[in-house]
């Protein structure tokens, strides 16, 4: 959308809320700034945000973005499918079906084989940093928060997007959620589902961090003199709300993938990975298997194979990546019932008024467990990781034990289960073990039992 171009006919928001308006951003900005040392005080901080952007947000409700004249998104694919194959996609035997459970994926409308290319994406057809709107170019170079960040600066550009009636990207905009289960789109009640697991601390940073961008980027927006936007730039100044930042940042974190792009640095042309929205491909849900994406730099297109032999009338999967079933709900808004890369951390650490502290450190050192940070619990039959009972070993030992590991040149044994170890150290091994996740166990304000009935 360029200059003289007709923005949406929406009104705008008169003074005495735009005033409102900033005096709550400037609170938010405050609270973004603010450290905690807990949990409880995140809780509480968590707390405060919240009570800020619902008042942010009604002031702002009338700024709502409409898509596709208020078509749900059913209705947008053969817009979107036939764009796609305009714009030079090929996917020949599949197509996007509502799925029970899932929402949008994409179904075989033929058999296909495992290993077989099922996907074609032109590069030309992503929405990725190097096909940013020129008019939107110089404000992006601009603002500090956008130039450092590659994920926000395409959230940014993104919503950008969404306000351009004519934009190239419309048709795939219309084909997106309106919005996500991510965790900023938790109330203040579901997010206490969350209380007792290793993801609530995650999920109050993110709000944190979201709310905190939203409050730079809108300060930015409204200190910026009209005269010296172009209609795209006014349309954002007039139209630009959390709940759209939400929209698109949650597209870009539920979305995006690393896609090789060229920039300029220094006048010369550098190749560098780059968070890239890749329409249709993205419709794909998840299931275990390993990547089968890959980006062909001889015919520029994005190429996905089947994991695994795919009738017709079957649902096509991908698979997303190792992730732990905390970091699916946190960046993607699900969970993964028999993900057999789920973890759950623990956090444990060396006390340095131990005095033995330099011995414990030492062998940790030797086995390349961290000092102090996390170490993960697995899914069954393996339950406790590697890391995890090496650091739970060493920090029981005495020190003649330490003594005789440190000498030993079998010191990696102490990362396997079946080593051979003094029997009172392996009794206190497994106590303190048992001990810790006894005690994270009573973290949580509801039981397994519970927990299975609310999701049934």
């Amino acid at each position: 959308m360029g200059k003289g171009q007709k923005r949406n006919q929406q009104k705008k928001l008169p003074a005495n809320k735009r005033n409102e308006l900033s005096h709550l951003n400037e609170l938010l900005i405050s609270h973004g700034f603010k450290t905690t040392t807990n949990l409880s005080e995140q809780w509480s901080q968590y707390v405060e945000i919240r009570s800020l952007l619902e008042r942010i947000q009604a002031i702002e409700a009338d700024l709502k973005v409409k898509s596709a004249g208020n078509k749900n998104r059913t209705q947008c694919i053969e817009t979107f499918c036939t764009w796609a194959r305009e714009n030079g996609a090929q996917f020949e035997g599949v197509k996007i079906v509502e799925f029970p459970g899932y929402g949008m994926g994409l179904e075989a409308t033929k058999d296909h084989d495992e290993g077989a290319i099922f996907i074609r994406i032109p590069k030309k057809m992503l929405m990725g940093l190097d096909n940013v709107n020129t008019s939107i170019a110089p404000m992006m170079s601009e603002m500090p928060l956008i130039q450092s960040m590659a994920n926000i600066k395409l959230a940014f550009w993104l919503l950008v997007e969404k306000l351009n009636p004519n934009s190239t990207w419309k048709p795939y905009l219309d084909i997106l959620p309106d919005k996500y289960s991510t965790v900023m789109n938790f109330s203040i009640n579901e997010m206490q589902e969350l209380k007792g697991s290793s993801a609530l601390s995650s999920a109050l940073i993110q709000c944190k961090n979201i709310a905190r961008q939203y409050a730079f980027i809108r300060k930015y927006i409204d200190n910026i003199k009209e005269d010296a936007f172009d209609a795209t730039l006014l349309t954002l100044k007039e139209r630009f709300s959390f709940d759209l930042y939400c929209w698109a940042v949650s597209t870009v974190m539920t979305r995006q993938n690393l896609v090789p792009i060229d920039i300029m640095d220094k006048g010369e042309t550098q190749t560098q990975m780059s968070p890239t929205l890749i329409p249709l491909w993205d419709m794909a849900n998840h299931a275990h298997g390993k990547i089968t994406t890959v980006y062909n730099p001889e015919s520029d297109y994005i190429e996905s194979t089947l994991q695994a032999k795919c009738q017709r009338g079957e649902q096509i999967f991908i698979f997303y990546g190792p992730r732990s079933n905390a970091d699916f709900l946190i960046h993607n808004g699900f969970v993964y019932p028999k993900n057999e890369h789920d973890t759950v951390p623990i956090r444990l650490g060396l006390s340095s008024m131990d005095q033995l502290v330099n011995e414990r450190t030492e062998l940790l050192e030797k086995l390349h467990v961290v000092v102090s940070g996390e170490l993960n619990l697995l899914p069954a039959p393996k339950f406790i990781s590697s890391e995890l009972l090496g650091f739970v070993r060493v920090f029981n030992m005495n020190k003649e034990q330490l003594d005789y590991w440190l000498a030993s040149d079998k010191v990696t044994d102490l990362l396997h289960a079946d080593c051979a170890l003094d029997t009172a150290l392996e009794v206190k091994t497994w106590k303190f073990l048992e001990t810790r996740l006894t005690l994270l166990l009573r973290n949580f304000p509801t039981t397994l039992e519970e927990d299975l009935a609310l999701q049934n």
